[in-house]
């Protein structure tokens, strides 16, 4: 990669990037999602209000986005879900379904200390996989957050991101059977792997 990209918040961006962002995230979460509508501008129409900018981190080449990073700490979620703005989008029942399907995973309470961050999710655009641009967002994160204990849950079968978290430090902490709507049947259970920051001041 010739170019390397420009790490920021989503909430120091304009609207253009955020919905760069959500179609980003659509389009990688694309299979669990689909239960609201095949179309993926629907799915990015849906979903763009519930981005909370402060909680994703997003990677920049030529100005626009091609990676985001949704995190979640003892001060909230990376999304909110707002019942009207679905309604009003999908309809009463539709909307209600997916209000509370929605919810029920991106907006589950987590019991985080102020020192813990909970890495809900990282999707790169599909024109950039490989390139290493999640690898290098999520260790720009770990350099530049304060927190000392990074926490996520990856699909089993996911291999590959089991390696990269690996490579960035992170431990295997258990296996967790439990399946929902989020994780595709074929995927099986998850894994939970954590990260602890001995010094916050340190290169890593």
């Amino acid at each position: 990669m010739a170019e390397q990209p420009v790490f920021r918040n989503l909430a120091e961006l304009g609207k253009i990037h955020l919905r760069q962002a959500v179609e980003i995230f659509a389009a990688s979460f694309y299979e669990p999602l689909s239960f609201i509508s095949s179309d993926l501008d629907v799915l990015a129409d849906v979903l763009e209000h519930s981005f909370v900018p402060k909680n994703h981190y997003v990677a920049l080449l030529d100005g626009n986005v091609v990676g985001v990073v949704s995190i979640s700490t003892a001060k909230g979620r990376s999304h909110k879900f707002q019942r009207e703005a679905l309604v009003s989008r999908l309809g009463f029942v539709k909307g209600h379904v997916a209000f509370f399907r929605l919810r029920g995973v991106l907006e589950r309470p987590l019991d985080l200390s102020e020192s813990q961050c909970y890495i809900d999710s990282a999707a790169t655009d599909t024109a950039f996989r490989g390139m290493g641009i999640s690898s290098a967002m999520q260790r720009h994160l770990l350099r530049s957050l304060p927190y000392r204990e990074y926490l996520l849950e990856v699909a089993e079968m996911n291999f590959r991101a089991i390696r990269m978290y690996e490579d960035l430090g992170f431990k295997i902490d258990q296996r967790k059977p439990q399946r929902s709507f989020w994780k595709p049947n074929s995927e099986g259970g998850k894994i939970a792997m954590r990260k602890v920051i001995a010094d916050s001041k340190a290169v890593r």
